[in-house]
């Protein structure tokens, strides 16, 4: 008789902590869920933005190619000018 209650009260504590468990391992789930979520949001946003930041690094390399062709005719010129003065 002694042994079934111990019995009966190693099952009831057993039971108890495993509810314990599961109740925190659904809570750990959802807290994990939400920072998936977040982790999924941010790395999208990141993407929209590296695609905006190549196309400006684009254009800006496009602007200084064009402008560079600009300053170094300028800059032909002005040498052929002061050439031309000696």
């Amino acid at each position: 008789m002694n042994t079934l209650i111990k019995a009966d009260i190693f099952f009831f504590i057993t039971t108890i902590a495993i509810v314990l468990l599961t109740v925190v391992a659904i809570v750990v789930a959802i807290y994990v869920v939400r920072i998936l979520r977040d982790i999924k949001n941010l790395s999208e946003k990141v993407k929209i933005e590296g695609g905006e930041i190549i196309d400006d690094v684009a254009s800006a390399r496009e602007n200084i190619k064009k402008e560079s062709s600009g300053i170094w005719l300028i800059i032909k010129r002005f040498l052929r000018v002061k050439k031309s003065k000696k």
